[in-house]
């Protein structure tokens, strides 16, 4: 398991906002994939993946503004299996 942090998206910037996943649990990402978006008071970015794996975990969902190098989603090895989502 690998778990993807909030990047540094600039020398000023210490938090952003998640606003769009463009995965969900269960899904493959490979490596420089784009995972989500992120707003900042500055600039609005798409986020590649820095690895490939399958979705175990979203911890951060959209609209919620975390600081930098807070955990946002947690990664399984390839080929591994997802855990299922909870009902909804």
């Amino acid at each position: 398991m690998a778990d993807i942090v909030m990047p540094q998206l600039g020398e000023s910037v210490t938090e952003g906002t998640i606003t769009k996943w463009f995965k969900q649990v269960g899904d493959s990402v490979a490596e420089d994939e784009i995972l989500f978006e992120v707003s900042t008071d500055k600039v609005d970015s798409e986020v590649p993946s820095p690895t490939a794996g399958v979705i175990a975990e979203i911890l951060v969902p959209e609209g919620e503004t975390v600081d930098v190098g807070t955990p946002l989603v947690r990664l399984a090895e390839a080929g591994a299996a997802a855990p299922e989502a909870p009902p909804a």
